[in-house]
């Protein structure tokens, strides 16, 4: 009998911790829900920084480094009816007013759908100023940025084009990050506060005129405003690299 009492001892001094153990982890487990629960969220969360509807419109003052290409980039929503990619898309007309003698007069026209959570920019379209058409010089859509936005997001992208390098082939792959920024940002339109910050490292491969293989990074930072949009963008080559053009909104009419 003492043999047993020493075993049955022995059994007590070992589940007696693991069930302390447990209970401790047991607790634990509950307290970081409940504070995952009841922490408070971002308050952008939900909230949409592109507002996109028909007659909506923004323009920009963009200098490139070096202050040789100076212009006004205007925006504005001309169609609200596109199907593009089984989503209702916004056909977006750009027009580039030159304000030096260097920098083109030029138009171009894109569209945005919202798929996957995001908004998306296919910018192979024309518009001869009564009818919109895919003018096929590239494959792919650009996803920009969260619609809305739920919090920090990254995410992968990439498209060909056959419309820029001299073989007639370009092709880019990139990451993008996008965050609220804590730090306001001063433009010509306004002050704005809790903008969407987003992030783009892009690689980029082009065969140049001798059929040599080439390439280059470029970084894009995106600053928008809750219910404006794009207010302000940077692009250089990366962290430390200069600043290779400045994008800034001169005003906007905008109805969400």
């Amino acid at each position: 009998m003492p043999v047993l009492r020493l075993l049955y001892n022995r059994e007590l001094s070992i589940v007696r911790p693991m069930r302390k153990t447990l209970t401790a982890t047991f607790l634990l487990l509950i307290g970081l829900a409940l504070a995952f629960t009841l922490a408070p969220q971002s308050p952008m969360v939900g909230s949409e920084f592109f507002p996109l509807a028909k007659d909506n419109s923004w323009k920009h003052l963009v200098v490139f480094s070096g202050g040789d290409y100076i212009y006004y980039m205007t925006e504005k929503v001309i169609d609200d009816n596109m199907v593009m990619s089984d989503e209702k898309s916004y056909v977006v007309m750009e027009e580039y007013e030159p304000l030096t003698t260097t920098a083109p007069e030029a138009k171009s026209t894109v569209a945005y759908f919202r798929k996957g959570g995001f908004w998306h920019r296919y910018p192979w379209l024309d518009y001869d100023g009564t009818k919109v058409w895919d003018t096929k010089l590239g494959t792919g859509a650009e996803q920009i940025l969260p619609s809305p936005y739920n919090g920090v997001a990254t995410w992968k992208l990439g498209f060909n084009t056959n419309a820029w390098s001299a073989d007639g082939n370009q092709e880019m792959n990139a990451s993008a990050k996008a965050s609220i920024d804590p730090e306001v940002v001063r433009v010509p339109a306004g002050i704005f506060s809790h903008c969407l910050r987003v992030e783009t490292m892009s690689v980029n491969g082009f065969v140049d005129q001798h059929q040599r293989d080439k390439s280059y990074n470029l970084r894009h930072i995106e600053w928008y405003a809750k219910g404006v949009g794009l207010v302000l963008a940077l692009s250089d080559e990366g962290e430390g690299t200069p600043i290779k053009s400045r994008t800034e909104l001169v005003q906007y009419n905008v109805k969400e």
